[in-house]
């Protein structure tokens, strides 16, 4: 299994279509790649000798883990002489990049719990550096009106007592925005006075246009520049994208902990590279110069055409080698009928239809614009735009509404957590003062749902269970004096505990920590329920799903990787079948005949449903999400060709979508005719997977509740739980019994078979199971 670390983070979005724009090169496509922001000047020819001595010198063995006293010592210099910084070479590290330094201080200076502000639109790496080191990457807006730079009192608002620092980048990447003396002193007063780290990403410093003089906020104090590190590099000024080389400088105790973190991660930087970096510091700034002015050169001709094309705006930046182009008038198009959603489907449909590489603005936090480097020639740059014009005069205006924006919530914990069971009334007392010291006033939500004919109640400081808890269950109201049977405490933001559920079944309590999941929340509402149903009125809620074909009731059990989604798909294509529920039905035992009946409001469903059953998918826009991944950049699936169903202009990638969830009305499948809220079970299926057992056969009512009491259906995989439900926790045996004997009563009262889904096609199991029904 992979770590949750690598999990958290995402393949370079850059590199991703830069890979695609090669891929197709080499098919002979010709292709305009706007997309890397790689100088196209060659390295300069003093460099390349320099490198070339060293090697024929032997200078190609280990050297110091923070660089070269040399280098260290002529960074310095530059420091003091172009920047009017001092720092002396013990605070100066050499490493492999640019990125590489950025990441050696994400690491020494970032914690778990940690917030680091980062102004958007950004750097598409920043996020990911700051996720890896465990802290929380939080985007500050900027806006195009103020140039895309950060507003002081924006920094101020955004600041609270888990900030850590600040990444100003500048120029930006991929803005192009610059600041004046006067609003990096501003920006520098807030961070003194809040005490924050400033990380002062510095590598476009040579490339400013329009005149303007490079100032680093380091340099305006002693005071902020004890909380400053500053990056820089070689690969941008002077052409070195490949020679990979970077450094920073700060405060001797940042600088010593990044040289501790190096010396077990790369080590020292190529030994000759350093050796040619010295020159590129001493001897180069005419070349930089040359490079400078014709990318000034290219600046001002790839705004103008920009702003020549019908409908789209652009920002003429200060520097860098980057301009963002407003298409906001372009993402309500299609073409063939396909939506443009968004900027990576206008991105993937310029790099198909144009053959043009561009960068989506979702990777770099904003929807509204596309990044376009104009790192190659002004040949390159006048015929990329000429093809960027006629794709864009080829979309259609929608023949439909404009898709809504999904629903959907993202939680930090998106699987279930262990639920394990309090014993005796001390341990669940403490439970509750613990709970109750974390739902403070100003963030307290509560609901009362009935279940099963039982009220269980929801305390919780999180909006977005509260939000899926009112739109699963029916409302309850209480009156007066009167308590519900059974609390669920579901409290996020409590130090030093992992996300856990526990359940008190003698106390009929349930208690959620730090995941805000609905599923863990439904799941032990669903156990309490069944607790209190079996004890009050002798009903059985039963993990199966129901359905009822032309008046006859189906229950079906099967457990992961039974087969049980695709199985009900099926069936539900067939004639006179109408859902009940996918997974819990309440069955009523008092009478002669069993009644099945629905006891949500709405169906809970894994995404995995919407590639079983293709009509969910247009439902979506009405439905209720978590977990979804419907934004490119959250995408972590290698799909062939690198080609995402987002890029096509799908709501949602199902495949990367693993723990996603869907919440719809079953009504919306079809109304009445598709479901129903009760049916009189008269077949109940147990699944099997078996190749070795035949395709159905009958079981025993006292076998089945056996079976099913024990979780070990023929041929299951992955985790088992008795009577296959995942919503009991701590069963001991007095209740095992009763719920076996309340399963050989159902089962007494019905035609019971087990199906092996191992054996023949799924459509030919659901024909025959509606067949065996009627």
């Amino acid at each position: 299994m992979l770590s949750e670390r690598s999990n958290r983070i995402t393949l370079s979005p850059t590199l991703r279509i830069n890979a695609r724009a090669t891929q197709m090169s080499a098919q002979g496509i010709d292709v305009v790649d706007f997309s890397v922001g790689e100088p196209d000047f060659p390295t300069p020819e003093a460099v390349k000798r320099a490198a070339k001595a060293a090697l024929d010198a032997n200078f190609t063995k280990y050297t110091a883990n923070d660089g070269i006293p040399e280098l260290r010592k002529a960074i310095c210099e530059k420091l003091e002489h172009e920047n009017n910084l001092h720092y002396s070479p013990d605070e100066v590290i050499v490493s492999v990049g640019a990125k590489n330094s950025l990441f050696n201080v994400a690491m020494a200076l970032y914690e778990e719990g940690d917030d680091v502000l980062i102004p958007a639109p950004y750097w598409v790496s920043y996020p990911d550096q700051v996720k890896v080191a465990g802290a929380n990457p939080v985007y500050v807006p900027t806006r195009e009106e103020d140039g895309f730079r950060l507003q002081a009192r924006d920094l101020a608002a955004a600041i609270t007592p888990n900030t850590k620092a600040l990444i100003l980048n500048f120029p930006c990447n991929p803005t192009g925005a610059t600041y004046s003396r006067e609003q990096l002193e501003e920006i520098a007063e807030v961070c003194v006075r809040e005490q924050i780290w400033v990380i002062s990403d510095e590598i476009y410093e040579k490339l400013l246009y329009d005149g303007q003089r490079y100032t680093s906020i380091a340099s305006l104090n002693e005071k902020i520049k004890k909380l400053t590190v500053v990056i820089n590099g070689f690969s941008k000024a002077f052409s070195m994208t490949g020679w990979r080389l970077g450094y920073a400088a700060g405060p001797r105790e940042i600088v010593a902990a990044c040289s501790k973190i190096q010396s077990h991660n790369t080590s020292n930087a190529t030994s000759f590279v350093q050796k040619a970096a010295l020159v590129a510091l001493r001897d180069c700034s005419m070349e930089v110069e040359r490079m400078r002015q014709e990318f000034e050169r290219r600046r001002n001709a790839i705004v103008y055409r920009l702003r020549s094309l019908p409908n789209v705006s652009c920002f003429s930046p200060s520097g860098a080698f980057y301009v963002m182009p407003n298409v906001t008038r372009y993402l309500d198009r299609e073409f063939g009928g396909a939506p443009i959603r968004n900027t990576y489907g206008l991105s993937y449909y310029l790099l198909k239809e144009a053959h043009v590489a561009v960068v989506p603005g979702e990777a770099f936090g904003t929807d509204e614009h596309v990044r376009i480097a104009f790192a190659t020639s002004m040949e390159r740059i006048e015929e990329g735009c000429r093809r960027i014009g006629q794709a864009l005069s080829r979309l259609e205006e929608p023949r439909r509404l404009r898709p809504r924006a999904l629903n959907n919530v993202v939680t930090k914990v998106a699987t279930y957590a262990e639920t394990r069971p309090v014993v005796g009334l001390e341990a669940r007392n403490a439970l509750l003062d613990e709970a109750a010291a974390h739902l403070s006033p100003d963030a307290y939500f509560e609901w009362n749902a009935a279940v099963a004919g039982i009220v269980v109640q929801l305390r919780t400081n999180s909006p977005h269970l509260a939000d899926f808890y009112q739109e699963n269950f029916y409302p309850a109201p209480l009156e007066g004096d009167l308590e519900p049977h059974a609390v669920v405490y579901a409290v996020k933001d409590v130090p030093g505990r992992e996300a856990s559920g526990l359940v008190s079944a003698e106390t009929s309590t349930a208690f959620v920590f730090n995941t805000a999941f609905y599923g863990q929340v439904r799941s032990l509402t669903l156990q309490l329920a069944a607790e209190s149903a079996a004890r009050t009125s002798g009903a059985l809620l039963a993990h199966c799903a129901g359905l009822d074909v032309n008046g006859n009731g189906v229950l079906i059990w099967g457990g992961p990787g039974s087969g049980r989604t695709g199985l009900l798909a099926a069936i539900m294509r067939e004639e006179g079948v109408r859902l009940v529920s996918n997974d819990t039905v309440l069955v009523r035992l008092a009478s002669s005949e069993p009644v099945a009946d629905l006891v949500e409001r709405k169906l809970y469903l894994k995404a995995k449903w919407v590639g079983k059953f293709p009509e969910i998918e247009k439902l979506l826009e009405r439905s209720k999400l978590e977990n979804m991944v419907v934004s490119r950049d959250s995408c972590t699936v290698d799909h062939p060709n690198d080609e995402c169903p987002l890029d096509r202009g799908a709501a949602v990638c199902l495949e990367a979508s693993k723990n996603g969830r869907i919440m719809l009305d079953p009504y919306w499948l079809g109304g009445a005719s598709r479901h129903a809220r009760r049916t009189a079970p008269r077949l109940c299926v147990l699944l099997a997977k078996d190749p070795v057992l035949p395709l159905m056969q009958d079981v025993p009512a006292r076998e089945a509740a056996r079976t099913l009491a024990s979780g070990q259906l023929p041929g299951a995989t992955g985790k088992t739980f008795a009577f296959v439900n995942p919503h009991l926790a701590g069963l001991d045996s007095s209740r095992s019994d009763l719920l076996r004997a309340q399963h050989e009563r159902l089962f007494g009262a019905t035609k019971v078979v087990m199906l092996n889904m191992a054996i023949g096609s799924t459509e030919a199991a659901a024909k025959r199971l509606v067949e065996l029904a009627r």
